[in-house]
């Protein structure tokens, strides 16, 4: 995973082959008694105690739109520098239940 800011956009030609997003904030991949996406790394513990105070402060603030909310996840997650190691990591330690057909989608996907 890599941050990317403003800056560096501009010098990135994106394409299907090096950028995506994955967003699960409706639970659309995740089975409804399952954590969210988003809640992975909160209940997984390895960003430490003061991500989830900083987390818990973004969830409680009003914010004009999701987009501000969102930028600031982003920006928190890129302040711990966030890499494929801890995802897989917190994934592995947290309850975490994909919906049926959700293997197959990032399969699927993988080769558009």
């Amino acid at each position: 995973m890599k941050y990317i800011n403003s800056k560096k956009i501009d010098n990135i030609k994106l394409t299907k082959d090096n950028f995506y997003i994955l967003i699960d904030f409706d639970r659309t991949l995740t089975k409804g008694n399952s954590i969210s996406g988003w809640r992975v790394l909160y209940y997984s513990g390895l960003l430490g105690d003061d991500f989830t105070k900083e987390y818990d402060k973004i969830h409680d603030k009003h914010y004009e739109t999701y987009e501000y909310r969102f930028k600031a996840y982003l920006d928190l997650l890129h302040e711990k520098n966030l890499d494929n190691e801890i995802i897989k990591a917190a994934v592995r330690k947290t309850n975490l239940q994909l919906r049926g057909g959700a293997k197959e989608f990032f399969r699927q996907n993988e080769k558009i």
